[in-house]
């Protein structure tokens, strides 16, 4: 499992971090929403202090070969198709990550991860994948990782936040998928993708509060992130008919945590 820090610095003491997580982009599937994709990079650059990641499976990845493959399903049938496209719509993202470096010392894009149609696909492997991330000078993630925020004015730290970040996996209900994430894991904001759902719950829970000396709730945050493809498409029988009795949706968007560092709040909205 990976992990990192993050620094993040405030131009004003007030200023709104917001983080956007760029997931399930599938990249190659003929329902790709690119519209929605466009418009989510346009605004993503065009707010100083709003930032990103990938959150896994950029490219679909069913190519021939696999039993899912169809052609009326897919915009590109190969790896290098699929990355081509991928780079040529965040070229301009990847220029801006590299401008905050230089400028700001601060990463525009936090990580990238990499999702079941990247490592099922047998065509993509780890080394790949941080290959490509260090071109881009990009942290790579794995599909499961720990991200401890710090949000600073001045060089002093305002807020310190622990993102418990994943791809996901298996099926099932959203929520319940959501919560499996605080098992065995202790963070602030728990992060998925995967399932092509984009919600936010914000709840309490108990700790014992060293600096009042009893105990306290905190705010736990858990999202999922979304997606940019839809599950069917208009006289095409795809996979997503044929893998079973029971229709699944995918339903394109995003969703956006906010971290008010100045009056200690983070919020999550779609």
């Amino acid at each position: 499992m990976y992990s990192k820090n993050i620094i993040i610095e405030l131009d004003k003491i007030d200023t709104i971090v917001n983080w956007e997580n760029l997931s399930d982009i599938h990249i190659g599937n003929a329902n790709f929403q690119e519209d929605l994709f466009l418009r989510r990079l346009n605004d993503i650059m065009d707010d100083p202090y709003r930032f990103t990641s990938f959150g896994g499976d950029q490219l679909d990845l069913i190519l021939p070969g696999d039993p899912r493959f169809k052609d009326e399903a897919v915009s590109a049938r190969t790896l290098a198709q699929q990355q081509e496209d991928f780079d040529n719509y965040c070229e301009p993202l990847f220029d801006e990550h590299e401008r905050y470096m230089k400028e700001f010392g601060m990463e525009k894009i936090w990580y990238m991860q990499w999702g079941n149609h990247e490592y099922k696909s047998r065509v993509v492997t780890e080394g790949d994948m941080k290959r490509y991330c260090k071109t881009k000078h990009i942290t790579f993630l794995g599909s499961k990782a720990f991200a401890r925020l710090d949000i600073q004015f001045k060089g002093t730290s305002l807020m310190k936040k622990t993102l418990f970040v994943n791809h996901g996996a298996g099926g099932g209900g959203t929520l319940k998928a959501l919560e499996n994430l605080t098992i065995n894991c202790e963070a602030d904001i728990y992060q998925m993708g995967h399932l092509h759902d984009p919600m936010g719950v914000k709840r309490d829970t108990f700790f014992y509060n060293d600096k009042k000396n009893k105990w306290d709730t905190k705010e736990q945050i858990l999202v999922n992130s979304g997606c940019f493809t839809t599950a069917v498409s208009n006289n095409v029988d795809q996979w997503m008919e044929q893998k079973g009795n029971k229709l699944m949706t995918s339903k394109p968007g995003t969703w956006t945590i906010s971290f008010d560092a100045y009056n200690n709040k983070v919020s999550q909205h779609g």
